[in-house]
């Protein structure tokens, strides 16, 4: 569906002059029905972190990758990679873009949300804690 006859903008148009033809509906209220079908996108929904200078995946900066890719986290998350230095608090190994970061809880109750009771773990750490298997890698 490419093209400007099947964009989101020609659709909420369109339907702007389908409401504002009917009789009970001012132009004013058929605004808002758009508003209500049609709800702008923030930007905060956009984001993306931008790539210093000449860094490259490959070049080996590893640091540089996982904090940049730690950014795209907020809250709890967030707050872990910082203090755990974008690396796995199980393995120990940097965060990269192939694998999610998950949050571990330490005392294995979900209602505690303390700081010291969370730990930020790759997806597969975090499949080799929950198997049984808890000594470190």
């Amino acid at each position: 569906m490419d093209g400007s006859r099947f964009s989101l903008w020609r659709t909420a148009h369109r339907a702007f002059k389908v409401f504002n033809k009917e009789k009970k509906l001012n132009r004013y209220k058929a605004s808002e029905l758009i508003k209500k079908a049609f709800p702008a996108v923030s930007r905060s929904e956009n984001r993306h972190v931008n790539v210093k200078g000449n860094k490259s995946p490959y070049d080996g900066d590893t640091l540089y990758w996982s904090k940049r890719n730690s950014k795209l986290y907020d809250g709890a998350t967030s707050k872990c990679l910082k203090r755990q230095h974008h690396s796995c608090g199980h393995c120990g190994l940097k965060f990269m873009d192939d694998e999610r970061v998950q949050l571990h809880h330490i005392d294995g109750n979900h209602d505690n949300w303390e700081p010291k009771n969370l730990i930020a773990v790759h997806h597969s750490c975090h499949q080799h804690i929950h198997t049984g298997k808890t000594g470190k890698v």
